[in-house]
């Protein structure tokens, strides 16, 4: 899939993450970046790691409710280039019809719905994380997630 049908969407996420945000994606360049603390680079990573931990662990999605926020714009969706394509799959195993791709609207509000119910469970990994650092105990959760 060549083209973003994301673009024009907003990544959408409730308000109670927003602090979230804020601790774990990278805010700074060079020097100062600390992956090992922060290992998202972007909101839209972040945002893309807890829909795959809820897909992973077959968490039903569910729309925010209550106060959201734009994380991101669509656009940033198409970096790297095989996302837009892995969302897109996501809304057709979601819908059971492959006619969801017509309509970008629906597709992202089940992104952002499985990345509402993924929210909780990826903070519990990276705040369940002892004396390891988020990204170390983050590459670990994974790993068992894929093997499990």
């Amino acid at each position: 899939m060549a083209d973003n049908p994301f673009a024009g969407q907003d990544v959408i996420v409730s308000e109670d993450y927003r602090r979230h945000f804020d601790a774990y994606v990278q805010r700074r360049e060079g020097k100062s970046a600390r992956p090992e603390h922060q290992p998202f680079d972007r909101n839209v990573d972040f945002w893309f790691a807890a829909i795959c931990v809820a897909v992973r662990r077959g968490v039903m999605p569910m729309a925010p409710t209550g106060k959201t926020y734009k994380a991101a714009e669509g656009v940033a969706l198409g970096s790297p280039d095989w996302r837009p394509t892995a969302l897109t799959l996501l809304a057709i195993a979601e819908k059971n019809n492959a006619a969801v791709v017509e309509r970008p609207g629906e597709m992202m509000r089940i992104a952002n719905a499985y990345a509402h119910v993924g929210f909780p469970v990826l903070l519990e990994i990276l705040e369940s994380r002892g004396g390891d650092t988020a990204l170390d105990h983050l590459s670990e959760a994974v790993e068992t997630m894929l093997v499990a």
